[in-house]
């Protein structure tokens, strides 16, 4: 099968580079990373899947010929309009695109490029950086893809990407309610990023104040009662089983939107704790902490992005 990897960062490179082992992957990148994924194939240092050195071609973007089986869509919420003048030639109607990016919006921004029958909604468990150009680190721990059909129609679709994923190494699971699967994300991403970026504190500082990890709390909380509205049965054990993970990982959490944050570059906001405002308007449910988290660091996503 042919797999577009968009783009090859630590997602896209991590579960790109295990995906070539068992069918035809072309990453898209750019820059230096670029330039080094051509001229020495893309490393790869994980803990779950060893060191290796994958050996897909990588381009700026796809070739005028080439098509796609699967797009597997893994770029940062602002580069959503770019990424998808990149992809275009690549998709035909049988092109499936499965989004794995952070927080909400992908999948209808992808919609109403691509149509929405072709659109596999999902999401990564994964800790993994860029250790440089032309390098990807694994860090270990939970490292899975989760995705599901928006509707039934998309059956075979699915069955198709399925195949693909047995034929790899990678841990996954077909879900029966992705968007359950994704607000049970965000819950936890909202806390991690928003409480990171605003304290412009690592995590483990975040939780070792009581102030501090007091709100954090009441943020898991925040956001888990806008998903109860929202998602028909959504789990009501969300906040203890997030606290948790949060309060036993918390030397080891980094957010990539921390990154982005202490890099200069700009946030993923609007996806993750703007996502929850806004939801929380259009349902009458106040999150005061959302809110502030979106509206302040809304700030340096502008002057990131002028």
């Amino acid at each position: 099968m042919n797999i577009l990897i968009m783009a090859a960062g630590a997602v896209g490179g991590y579960f790109g580079s295990v995906l070539s082992k068992t069918n035809e992957v072309t990453f898209i990148a750019r820059g230096e990373h670029l330039e080094k994924i051509q001229k020495d194939g893309l490393s790869v240092k994980s803990v779950t899947s060893g060191t290796f050195v994958c050996k897909s071609k990588a381009y700026g973007s796809p070739p005028p010929r080439y098509k796609a089986d699967l797009v597997i869509f893994c770029v940062k919420e602002y580069q959503n309009q770019k990424a998808c003048e990149v992809i275009s030639n690549a998709v035909t109607d049988h092109t499936t695109i499965l989004t794995l990016q952070n927080g909400l919006g992908s999948g209808d921004i992808l919609s109403r490029a691509f149509g929405r029958e072709k659109i596999i909604l999902g999401a990564a468990y994964i800790e993994a950086s860029k250790g440089g150009s032309g390098l990807i680190v694994e860090h270990g721990g939970v490292c899975k893809i989760t995705f599901g059909g928006q509707n039934e129609e998309q059956t075979e679709r699915l069955k198709k990407v399925e195949k693909i994923f047995k034929s790899s190494t990678i841990e996954f699971t077909i879900s029966k309610n992705i968007n359950d699967d994704l607000w049970q994300k965000l819950v936890f991403i909202s806390a991690l990023s928003g409480m990171t970026c605003i304290t412009r504190s690592t995590f483990q500082e975040v939780m070792s104040q009581p102030s501090t990890r007091d709100i954090t709390k009441k943020l898991v909380a925040e956001t888990a009662s806008v998903a109860s509205k929202l998602i028909p049965d959504f789990s009501k054990d969300t906040v203890s089983n997030v606290i948790e993970y949060l309060e036993t990982h918390k030397n080891d959490l980094v957010s990539s939107m921390y990154q982005d944050l202490l890099a200069g570059n700009p946030l993923e906001i609007d996806a993750i704790n703007g996502a929850v405002s806004r939801e929380g308007k259009n349902l009458g449910i106040p999150t005061p902490i959302n809110d502030m988290i979106a509206s302040c660091l809304s700030l340096q996503d502008s002057r990131a992005r002028n």
